[in-house]
């Protein structure tokens, strides 16, 4: 009996000790982020026995080589264990956002906030969820379909080039080829592909020359000639990995030149280190501005975007773009067009879930609030890797939104769509006016469209982009009147409800007064808070080129009548060369002061009446004395 007791505790002993051996090794490949051999590990270790750290662990390695399914499934325990912490309450909350489990999502990501108050990550992504509806307000602009290019498991990083198109791309491993100890697939290459004349995608080519090599190499960009490549690759010297690196995720960027139809010559930029990582590479229009992303020192977290400028020959030191562009997350995939735009994409700016595509531009020495291009361009899953045609309305970008899998979806980009709608009443009556004439014009004075309004008094148009414009309202026998409307600026599709299309009857000789005309004691100078009415009835003069109108000024029966007379007549007199000072045609537009001569209440001389009633008799009116041809 002592015997089999002995002989189980040794064996138990060397269980624990291959079990922590094994433990060990896990973590081990983990630190150094060769997620793919940890989680075999892991999956052994788990196996057996329950080990919260390895489960931990295990759920980290599946999320961060996108293995979405089987993270979320370690995570569903793991995230209740101590052992884990913010980063897997940060990790699990991305992954409800991208399920569009938004609810879920901000109760891991308060969490977060509940132990460091200043996450901005957490932050950020908190505020994403509850204004999730933000992203959806235009699903018009932007038309997708896959690129479906055979053979390659993730496909990314695509950049036109000599009428096609150069991308990055992994496979399967087959056999005993050498395998990415991160994903788990083979080593990226470059490739090039370019469309039929029946618009498929022929078979891709892999790159000649040296440009390809033992392990990653990734986007790349190139200059207008086509001669030089700038292009990500790990960090490794005669072909093995650098022995400063910290695993795969070391990468720098180098240059390359197409000499005789091979890419030789391959180069560092000055920028790159053995201590940290450089990629994404992106060149400016005029070839002076290198746009790439780094986790090197001064950034603001995570991978941060830079800029190098071109000085001769040579690129200057990096410049960190900045806290408006970098966060505490990761920013990638940058990509400069001719107009000034930056596109590029983030997972910790407001996204949707993984990360989104974000355009800003730099604008009086400063760059721009990143703006997010919404859905459908951008997703709950990943979204990256942006870029233009020459045409400027199509082109290309990543997404994880179909298969997990990183792949090319060329788009569509559509103009937004304006309209412009309304209904034409009557002041006296309330009801819609019928057969109003509704016209559609630049504000310059150009005519676009015309209209007639049916029964129910109502109209439509549809707005050119980017103008400005007026919507002018006439009918005989009415005033008429006009709205201006601009989409100048606008990025997204939108209705204009076109309000206040009242019309006033026309009747000569009949009194309108002028609301919130005012003038100081005893004086007749316009002053500002009378300004805005005054350029009420500038409008309506424009509006209605026809009529002739005189401007009358009243006071209450105060002061001597006399007094009160001249009084009316300087501020009549006055008001009307203000009118006249807009534009106004002298000959069209009379002034008169009847001083307390038409008083409108018993407030007469000898009469005790009350502030508010005296200032009904201190009027401004107008009425049409007649029309002109």
């Amino acid at each position: 009996m002592r015997l089999n007791i002995l002989y189980f505790l040794v064996v138990a002993l060397l269980m624990t000790s291959c079990s922590n051996t094994r433990l060990k090794k896990a973590n081990r490949e983990y630190d150094h982020k060769h997620y793919q051999k940890a989680i075999v590990h892991y999956n052994k270790i788990l196996a057996n026995k329950r080990v919260n750290i390895a489960q931990v662990n295990l759920a980290n390695s599946y999320y961060y080589t996108n293995d979405i399914v089987n993270a979320k499934h370690y995570y569903n325990d793991a995230i209740h264990f101590k052992q884990s912490g913010n980063i897997e309450y940060l990790n699990y909350a991305r992954i409800l956002m991208q399920e569009e489990n938004y609810k879920e999502a901000k109760f891991w990501l308060k969490k977060v906030l509940s132990t460091d108050s200043k996450h901005l990550e957490a932050k950020v992504l908190f505020a994403s969820c509850n204004s999730i509806n933000d992203f959806y307000r235009d699903t018009t602009l932007f038309e997708l379909k896959e690129t479906k290019i055979e053979g390659f498991k993730n496909v990314f990083g695509q950049t036109e080039y000599m009428g096609g198109v150069v991308f990055s791309a992994d496979k399967n491993v087959v056999f005993n080829s050498k395998k990415s100890s991160w994903t788990g697939n083979s080593y990226l290459d470059l490739y090039f592909t370019e469309k039929d004349e029946s618009g498929r995608w022929l078979d891709p080519e892999i790159l000649k020359g040296d440009i390809n090599g033992k392990y990653h190499e990734g986007p790349a960009d190139f200059t207008k000639d086509g001669k030089t490549a700038y292009f990500t690759r790990n960090n490794y010297k005669k072909r093995k990995l650098n022995d400063k690196s910290v695993g795969e995720n070391n990468l720098k960027i180098y240059m390359a030149k197409l000499i005789d139809g091979k890419w030789k010559n391959i180069e560092e930029l000055p920028f790159n280190s053995d201590l940290y990582s450089t990629g994404h590479p992106a060149l400016s229009e005029d070839e002076k501005k290198l746009f790439f992303i780094s986790d090197m020192p001064g950034g603001k977290g995570g991978t941060d975007l830079w800029l190098a400028l071109k000085e001769g020959d040579s690129w200057s030191k990096p410049i960190n773009m900045g806290s408006t562009i970098n966060s505490s997350g990761n920013e990638m995939f940058p990509y400069y067009h001719k107009d000034g735009s930056l596109y590029f994409s983030s997972d910790a700016h407001k996204t949707l879930g993984g990360l989104d595509v974000f355009i800003t531009s730099f604008v009086d020495g400063k760059w721009l609030t990143p703006e997010n291009l919404n859905y459908p361009l951008n997703s709950s899953k990943d979204d990256f890797g942006f870029v233009l045609a020459k045409n400027d309305s199509t082109g290309f970008i990543v997404s994880t939104r179909s298969s997990g899998n990183d792949a090319i979806f060329e788009f569509v980009k559509r103009p937004p769509k304006f309209f412009a709608f309304g209904e034409v009443t009557s002041i006296k009556s309330g009801d819609p006016l019928v057969g109003v004439k509704v016209i559609l014009s630049e504000v310059s004075g150009s005519k676009i469209e015309e209209s007639i309004t049916s029964e129910n008094g109502k109209f439509k148009f549809k707005l050119p982009l980017n103008g400005n414009f007026k919507i002018h309202v006439s009918k005989e026998g009415f005033f008429a009147t006009s709205k201006k409307i601009s989409t100048v600026g606008k990025k997204y599709s939108e209705d204009f409800e076109v309000k206040n299309l009242a019309l006033d009857e026309l009747i000569i000789e009949k009194p309108i007064v002028v609301e919130n005309i005012y003038y100081d004691y005893d004086k007749w100078l316009i002053r500002e808070d009378a300004k805005p009415p005054l350029d009420n009835l500038v409008q309506v003069m424009e509006d209605n080129p026809k009529i002739v109108i005189e401007l009358s000024s009243h006071t209450d029966s105060r002061a001597s009548g006399r007094y009160n007379l001249v009084l009316s007549d300087k501020r009549a007199h006055a008001a009307v060369e203000y009118i006249v000072s807009k534009g106004i045609n002298h000959a069209r537009i009379s002034s008169k002061g009847y001083g307390e001569k038409h008083l409108i209440n018993e407030c007469k001389n000898g009469v005790e009446c009350s502030e508010e009633k005296h200032q009904n008799n201190r009027r401004t009116e107008f009425k049409v004395t007649k029309l002109i041809d």
